[in-house]
């Protein structure tokens, strides 16, 4: 069992590593992957199992997490493809982790991962404008798709977020002088970026935290809040569509996909479309249970064959509420909006500065997977576990003291005559002295 200096030098390691962790969630998979097999790593060296066991089981929404993934271990026992239900439990493992970083991460922490995550978004702006004005080129991006491939399905959201967070702290934060400021022209950079970037899910998503956003500041004017929610929102969308090329053209996109579906489904609106109106029939087939975990695919091929046999078969209907419920029924679905409802609870029973943004958080997360099954992403799935695990732990009893029985006399550095006259000789003294180390912060201890 490591020691209990040894501890508190894991644990903090294990907070850098969780804000490295968010910081890497816009810029690298593979730096998510190896950061978060850290954090497990020294989760398992740091030991305090019972303590951990004890604050998982009494938070709320970490226990609603776990029960949702074990819906998806009971759902093999009606799968027929125990195989494909495997895969998709093993692609469940981003949200595993949620109990993990709650229990390694330190709830004083909570802004250094948070900007940690602004200081990762800022960057993968910051590249989306050198591409944007020719000074960047790499893989398939250019001025006029300036995300890598598909990235743009997760960048937006992850920027509509960010976006909220800095107006958050604009507003309501500790931030002061010039550095208020520079969180504002932060804020107005990326929301010119939400404009020339082609996330549609993130482009929707920022609207609805631009109204959260609004009714919040007049929350004691609902009134005036409606009026100017009804005037902001429409203004922003038609400046958006009348300057922006890039957003202009994916609303027209948008509006072409949908006016063609029956003709030519095969657009990226109207696949979506199709996806979902032939999961509509999985659903009514199996509405209480769903097919099982693993037998998505092949349910949708039948149905597939027989109502658009001239469209490829899926294994994601591009939306997590259709996709749990064909998998799981309506007690999936339950348990899936279960957990957001519990974020909303606590939004409102947790009083310490951080109630506003743990309202957007699950308001974000419901938009977004209305066009996509953001929380079997990658990206998303990562920063669902990670920002869930620093908004919503509970206030708790600080770690406790270590227990030191008769040892060797503490060498102590830079320590004036002590209050409570000689060194300790026992225990609880010691005690007293790891309390007074603990509140001072300049005191260094060091057992021979």
């Amino acid at each position: 069992m490591p020691a209990p200096v040894n501890r508190q030098k894991i644990g903090q390691i294990n907070s850098w590593l969780l804000a490295l962790l968010a910081f890497s969630l816009p810029l690298s998979t593979s730096a998510i992957s190896v950061l978060s097999l850290l954090v497990l790593a020294c989760w398992f060296v740091e030991g305090r199992y019972r303590d951990k066991l004890r604050e998982v089981i009494a938070n709320p929404v970490c226990m609603a997490v776990l029960f949702y993934l074990a819906l998806y271990v009971v759902g093999l026992l009606w799968s027929e493809n125990k195989a494909a239900g495997l895969t998709m439990i093993g692609r469940q493992w981003k949200l595993l982790l949620l109990p993990v970083f709650m229990t390694a991460g330190r709830r004083e922490d909570r802004r250094l991962y948070v900007g940690s995550f602004l200081a990762g978004m800022t960057v993968a702006m910051l590249i989306t404008y050198l591409v944007w004005f020719g000074l960047l080129h790499y893989a398939d991006v250019s001025p006029e798709h300036l995300t890598k491939g598909t990235f743009h399905v997760v960048y937006n959201p992850m920027l509509a977020f960010a976006i909220y967070l800095l107006l958050h702290e604009f507003i309501w934060g500790v931030t002061r002088g010039w550095r208020r400021w520079f969180v504002l022209g932060l804020a107005a950079l990326m929301v010119f970026d939400m404009f020339i970037t082609k996330g549609r899910a993130g482009q929707m998503a920022f609207f609805v935290l631009l109204g959260l956003l609004l009714f919040q500041i007049l929350r004691k004017n609902i009134v005036l809040a409606c009026l100017l929610t009804i005037f902001v929102l429409p203004a922003t969308f038609t400046a958006g569509y009348l300057f922006s090329p890039t957003f202009h053209g994916r609303v027209q996109q948008a509006r072409s996909d949908i006016a063609r579906f029956h003709v030519d489904p095969k657009t990226s609106v109207g696949l979506r479309l199709l996806y979902w109106k032939n999961s509509w029939e999985m659903i009514k087939s199996a509405p209480w249970l769903g097919v099982g975990t693993g037998d998505f695919q092949d349910a949708y091929a039948k149905l597939n064959k027989k109502l658009s046999p001239q469209v490829g078969v899926t294994d994601n209907p591009h939306n997590q509420y259709v996709l749990v419920q064909c998998q799981l029924g309506l007690l999936g679905l339950a348990a899936l909006l279960g957990i957001f409802l519990l974020q909303f609870r606590q939004a409102f029973t947790l009083r310490d500065g951080w109630e506003r943004i743990r309202v957007a958080f699950p308001l974000f997360f419901l938009t977004i997977m209305l066009t996509e099954s953001y929380l079997i992403v990658y990206e998303t799935g990562f920063l669902f576990s990670l920002v869930s695990a620093v908004l919503y732990r509970l206030p708790g009893k600080p770690p406790p003291a270590p227990h030191l029985h008769a040892v060797a006399p503490a060498r102590i550095e830079g320590l004036p005559e002590s209050p409570f006259g000689r060194l300790p000789a026992n225990g609880s003294d010691y005690v007293n002295l790891w309390h007074l180390w603990r509140l001072t912060g300049w005191m260094q201890v060091s057992t021979l």
